[in-house]
């Protein structure tokens, strides 16, 4: 069995190469705990881990196996969503949601929220790239994202962008400055989120009300995020509805008015992390944190490192550890 396991980012560094680190690295990628069909050592597995970013690719490979995403899972560490293109072999993956059949010519995408089983009857060679839930906030899906979704490239041309992007994603890796490997992470982030807009168009006339002010009320935060706080009243009377209303369409996909503004000025903290040199001060006050040290708590609550040290994944100087 051969594993290489450079450490994620935004994780805590794997360093053994004894052949039950697979396992666990897969249940921090993917909170997924897995086992083989029938109980044997028959999996035989390969993982290569690389970091891009802050995003992380991995590629499987392995024999028949069965996982499953508790719920104590579901809720442990950082949420992502994991994009997932195999070269070959078949996942059926069965959530609250229902169940799809994920075929090498399809695009599946899941959160690391879903809980429910992964089977893999035949065995599976794969590639995941695992995305920070939170990077996907300055990125418009028209709506939340789903906990699962199966495209089809022939049906969604984005998805077909986005399935060979993430085939190519890491070949020049290496010869990548800092300002290229976040542009590369954009691109797909963009034809991610596209996928997921697209998807929706069918769906939209049966869309609920609710679902639809959504849309616009996080536009509207986005819109205003400079402007210091945003408060709960002022969003319902741009909309002329109530402030119970308000509450209800963000708590319809789990979500508050707090935690969504709060995503939302974490993602334009990180973008200007990226690809500003502005003071981590500067930042902050822009962002509408109350100081350095408030965005410093919940960028580290968020993406398990500071923000200095982010800056530092596309910089090259004080990268974390585990990064590659």
């Amino acid at each position: 069995m051969t594993i290489s396991i450079p450490a994620p980012s935004s994780r805590k560094p794997v360093t053994s190469d004894r052949a039950d680190n697979w396992q666990d690295a897969e249940r921090r990628l993917a909170a997924l705990d897995i086992q083989t069909m029938d109980g044997t050592a028959s999996l035989n597995p390969t993982l290569r881990v690389r970091s891009f970013g802050d995003l992380q690719i991995y590629d499987w490979q392995s024999g028949p196996f069965t996982g499953t995403r508790s719920a104590q899972l579901a809720a442990s560490g950082e949420q992502a969503l994991l994009v997932v293109s195999a070269s070959s072999g078949t996942q059926i993956v069965e959530g609250d949601e229902g169940t799809v059949v994920a075929t090498r010519d399809k695009l599946l995408l899941v959160t690391t929220r879903l809980t429910g089983r992964v089977v893999a009857p035949a065995g599976l060679d794969k590639r995941v790239v695992r995305i920070p839930l939170q990077g996907m906030a300055r990125f418009d899906t028209a709506g939340p994202i789903p906990d699962i979704l199966l495209l089809d490239p022939h049906e969604n041309a984005l998805a077909g962008l986005a399935r060979s992007f993430v085939g190519d994603l890491d070949i020049t890796r290496d010869a990548m400055a800092a300002g290229e490997i976040d542009s590369a992470r954009s691109a797909l982030l963009v034809l991610v989120a596209g996928a997921i807009r697209t998807a929706r168009v069918d769906a939209t006339s049966g869309e609920h009300p609710l679902q639809r002010l959504r849309q616009r009320l996080e536009t509207w935060i986005v819109r205003h995020l400079t402007e210091g706080s945003i408060k709960v009243s002022e969003l319902a009377d741009a909309h002329s509805v109530a402030v119970r209303t308000v509450h209800r369409a963000f708590a319809a996909s789990g979500d508050t008015v707090g935690s969504v503004v709060r995503a939302h000025r974490l993602a334009a903290a990180r973008h200007d992390l990226v690809n500003t040199s502005l003071p981590i001060t500067a930042i902050a006050h822009r962002w509408g944190f109350c100081d350095p040290s408030h965005l410093g708590r919940l960028f580290r609550d968020t993406y398990s490192m500071s923000p200095g040290e982010y800056r530092g994944l596309f910089t090259g100087k004080d990268r974390h550890p585990g990064a590659v």
